[in-house]
């Protein structure tokens, strides 16, 4: 299916590997300009090649999602390159830090929002006014069930990915009559390489939750991320997308 993506520019962080990765690949296929953006370089860069080896256009940009000041250098260099934000796909998050709340210190909560949130309102505010001008653009932000349902020892995880429900709606509120859609997406685990690491026993625990009984493939996320991002998806805006096998309903 033509998405109508051919020569709009997306930005897309945390595009160095993973569901990241898969994001980056799939609007490419759909003819997108990609900008990729990481603090991996070296992951960024990789991901930026194997758009460039199918003849697609792409960059990889360092960014430091926590600093506001590199967040607009990293969106000023993806503009020069490839020309205005049509697509913007929040995707990036620390998700390693895990503590209870009794046991999490204040420098990694900091640190864990600054990133899963507060990175998301920086890069918005590189985007919304100029998509808001040309009255068309596209915000889509990688949530997380967690940030529904909460998760032990994930208390910054979960109020980050919870927060930024709020941020999105808002996005939505405030630009819709501009022709700038804002979307969720709720993915519960996906088969990366990060999840492939958790211990066995957990992974089974997991799966056994989902009624598919599978997790889901990264490219099955992107190919709802390409949708949120084309015209045909004009009308869905402030919209929570579930893409978790069902994890969410009562499994017995």
């Amino acid at each position: 299916m033509d998405f109508g993506l051919s020569g709009k520019t997306a930005v897309v962080t945390g595009g160095a590997r993973g569901i990241g990765r898969a994001i980056c690949l799939g609007l490419a296929e759909e003819g997108a300009n990609v900008g990729v953006l990481d603090i991996n370089i070296e992951g960024a860069e990789e991901t930026a090649q194997i758009i460039r080896e199918k003849s697609g256009k792409s960059i990889a940009v360092k960014v430091n999602l926590a600093d506001c000041d590199n967040v607009q250098q990293a969106f000023e260099k993806v503009v020069t390159e490839l020309g205005p934000v049509d697509v913007m796909v929040y995707c990036a998050a620390i998700t390693d830090n895990m503590a209870t709340i009794e046991k999490m210190s204040a420098e990694n909560w900091n640190r864990e929002i600054a990133v899963n949130l507060s990175g998301a309102f920086y890069c918005i505010k590189q985007v919304g006014s100029t998509m808001a001008k040309r009255q068309w653009g596209r915000i889509i932000l990688v949530s997380s069930r967690a940030g529904l349902d909460g998760g032990f020892g994930q208390s910054s995880y979960s109020s980050s990915k919870a927060g930024l429900c709020g941020l999105a709606k808002t996005t939505a509120l405030e630009y819709g009559r501009k022709g700038v859609t804002s979307n969720l997406i709720f993915p519960s685990l996906a088969n990366t390489p990060a999840t492939q690491g958790l211990p066995k026993e957990a992974r089974e625990r997991i799966i056994n939750r989902i009624p598919t009984r599978r997790l889901q493939e990264p490219e099955e996320l992107a190919s709802v991320v390409s949708f949120l991002a084309s015209e045909q998806a004009r009308s869905v805006n402030g919209a929570e997308i579930m893409v978790t096998g069902g994890i969410e309903l009562f499994v017995y």
